[in-house]
This record gives structure tokens, sequence and C-alpha cells, in this order.
């Protein structure tokens, strides 16, 4: 499960670049402005994904900036392995 995650975040890490490419006008003909709209999508994905989760990150003591950043950046990658431990 950890090997799951570790891929999953550094392949929406790896998203990210698509979209940053697109800004500066780096991808062939229309993919700038999918992939530009595809980032604002997930960005307010993971941002909804954020505003329903941050309660229980402050449960766990997991509610600064960095750890909204991670939420944005990376999504479920991020804190589904927080709240695993509670289990444990």
């Amino acid at each position: 499960m950890q090997a799951f995650l570790t891929l999953g975040k550094y392949l929406t890490l790896g998203f990210w670049a698509l979209p940053l490419l697109a800004l500066f006008g780096s991808l062939p003909g229309e993919w700038n402005q999918h992939m530009l709209w595809a980032g604002v999508f997930v960005f307010f994905a993971h941002l909804g994904e954020l505003i329903m989760v941050q309660g229980k990150l402050r449960a766990h003591d997991k509610a600064g900036i960095m750890d909204a950043v991670m939420v944005i950046l990376v999504g479920f990658f991020y804190w589904l392995p927080i709240f695993q431990q509670e289990k444990s």
C-alpha cells in the first residue's frame, strides 16, 4: 500500500508539470488550453477535498500551511496515510 501511495504522489506531482508547461505555451497546438483547464479542474477538486478533510487533519495536528499545500498538490495520497495511522 505504501508503494501505491508513493507512486501516486509522484505521478500527481508530475501531472502538475503539464499545466505549468502549458502556462508558458510549451505544448503543441490546443494542448496548452486543455492542460490549463485540466489543471484548473484538479486544483478546485483538491481545494474541495481540503475543505472536506480539514477537520480531520486538524484533529491529527496536521492543519498547517504546508499540510494544506500538500493536499492541494497530491490530494488523498497525502492525507490517507495520516488517517490510516489512526486505525492502527
